[in-house]
């Protein structure tokens, strides 16, 4: 499946192929393994050159958002609203280009700036814009998943994705949270 991912990222083209529910549910099931692996590998290396080049984010909005919401609240800003919000915002637009000699340049556009718009996430960057590529890399790396599955399976089956995506990695700290186990 990653050999497909890559050949799709390498030449973007609208695949939208019809699948029996059983394949989607299989081709979901490896993309979820893929894009978890893919973000927390990078969100490691992330974290590793941040350190590194003494880059400390003191105020990630993730944090703040488990500062300042329920745990219920949490589970749906981040595995509803905004897999919703997001996929209809960054990967629904693409359905305009699928016959479009531009739907590569589509694709490229929707996830660096879906990379991109993650950046919020950040707080103050000043001083380190050039770190923003890295800081980003494992949205932009969710992005090239997300629109694989977008274009292989359709936009609900991205919201899915990145519903999963989003419980898989937070979900441990929403039972933290639930359970009023501290982070630190």
């Amino acid at each position: 499946m990653l050999k497909e991912v890559w050949s799709f990222f390498k030449n973007p083209t609208y695949l939208n192929e019809d699948y029996q529910l059983k394949e989607k549910t299989t081709i979901f099931f490896k993309l979820v393994l893929l894009i978890v692996a893919f973000s927390l590998m990078l969100g490691l290396l992330m974290q590793s050159i941040s350190m590194l080049v003494g880059f400390e984010n003191e105020s990630h909005a993730v944090v703040e958002m488990f500062e300042k919401y329920s745990a219920l609240m949490i589970l749906f800003l981040a595995v509803i609203a905004a897999p919703v919000l997001e996929e209809l915002l960054f990967r629904a637009p693409l359905a305009l280009f699928k016959e479009s000699k531009f739907f590569k340049y589509a694709f490229y556009i929707s996830v660096f700036l879906f990379g991109l718009v993650h950046i919020g996430n950040f707080g103050e960057i000043d001083g380190y814009y050039w770190l923003i590529p890295v800081l980003v890399a494992p949205q932009a790396s969710a992005g090239i998943f997300l629109g694989f599955i977008r274009t292989k399976l359709g936009l609900v089956w991205s919201m899915l994705l990145h519903a999963a995506h989003n419980l898989i990695l937070i979900g441990p700290f929403i039972v933290m949270k639930t359970l009023d186990i501290p982070f630190e």
